[in-house]
């Protein structure tokens, strides 16, 4: 079983023992941890680990600052006489304490005491009024360390649950994109070799660590357009020599030298035409190849600073979905 299974089933026992109520608190915060693990969410595992041994302190005794403030925002913060405050009871701790409480406030009694003497009524009313008072007391603490648990039992819940969200997502997502990726390889096996030799050179510039190298990257995926649109366009419109080219809109659009993004306009119409579907393929495509334009001049103007390897990774995952469009459409 993989890692990501693993974690999913985890987040099934927290989230299904949550609302069943067959899952302790402390049970529900070692699974959170579980998942945590699994799917290296180094952030979230700093704060359970928190959780479940205890927030650090300073030489002071005094929680720690980075600490406090995850404290505070992960459930354990409340507010008094205007000041913040973090509690730093262990949900283990807090579920014991609830316990052993309620079966105190169950045996704290009267029943069975008895007085003698002159002051035998004052003496009982006494004792009567201490046991009221000290139930009374018992029963707060009690419902203050509910109130406590349940807070952190929605955090714990609040995670799984989200982990579960985007985990089982991530799946459905993954599934979907090995599908779509069988259909669009042997689409792309049918380019030219100079075109596929494009394709190939991205990867280096992607793993090179070098913003340098990721403008080149996105530079490259513009060219991969070019030679995409220029091959197309020849096999689609072999024998054209006009330099304009008429869309169904009616619009002239030029076709001639270097202007791809057109020819790619004219081969998707095209194609478009003889397919049974609707598409917004050349739509998809030619907002790509603007943001690809765009960012390069940008950066090229001292506009925009550094082209990150995000932005890099973007236009790559967006270049194979927009060219393996175009070239199933055929």
């Amino acid at each position: 079983m993989d890692k990501i299974k693993k974690a999913l089933e985890a987040c099934e026992k927290v989230v299904d023992g949550i609302e069943d109520g067959t899952i302790t608190t402390e049970s529900a915060l070692l699974q959170c941890s579980k998942i945590a693990r699994l799917t290296n969410d180094e952030e979230n595992l700093i704060w359970l680990q928190y959780e479940y041994g205890g927030y650090p302190r300073n030489t002071e005794g005094k929680i720690i600052s980075d600490a406090w403030n995850i404290a505070y925002k992960k459930g354990r913060g409340y507010q008094e006489n205007g000041k913040l405050y973090i509690f730093t009871e262990l949900a283990s701790e807090l579920e014991e304490k609830i316990i052993a409480q309620q079966k105190a406030v169950g045996n704290f009694t009267t029943n069975g005491a008895s007085v003698s003497g002159d002051l035998a009524l004052l003496a009982m009313d006494r004792l009567t009024t201490n046991v009221h008072r000290s139930t009374i007391t018992m029963v707060s603490d009690v419902a203050v360390a509910q109130k406590r648990l349940a807070s952190l039992k929605a955090e714990y819940y609040e995670y799984a649950l989200k982990k579960q969200i985007e985990l089982t997502f991530g799946n459905v997502a993954t599934n979907v994109f090995m599908r779509y990726r069988e259909r669009v390889d042997i689409a792309f096996s049918e380019l030219s070799k100079e075109t596929l030799l494009k394709l190939q050179a991205i990867e280096g510039k992607l793993e090179s660590g070098n913003p340098e190298m990721y403008s080149q990257a996105l530079t490259t995926c513009r060219r991969l357009f070019e030679s995409t649109a220029v091959e197309l366009f020849i096999k689609y419109f072999p024998n054209y020599t006009n330099k304009t080219y008429k869309t169904k809109s009616g619009v002239e659009i030029d076709v001639s030298g270097d202007h791809y993004k057109n020819k790619l306009s004219a081969v998707i119409e095209k194609l478009e035409d003889k397919s049974p579907k609707k598409t917004i393929v050349g739509s998809n495509v030619i907002y790509l190849l603007d943001w690809i334009d765009n960012l390069i001049d940008l950066q090229c103007k001292g506009v925009h600073s550094d082209i990150t390897k995000e932005d890099a990774e973007r236009c790559i995952l967006q270049t194979y979905m927009c060219l393996g469009d175009v070239l199933t459409l055929q």
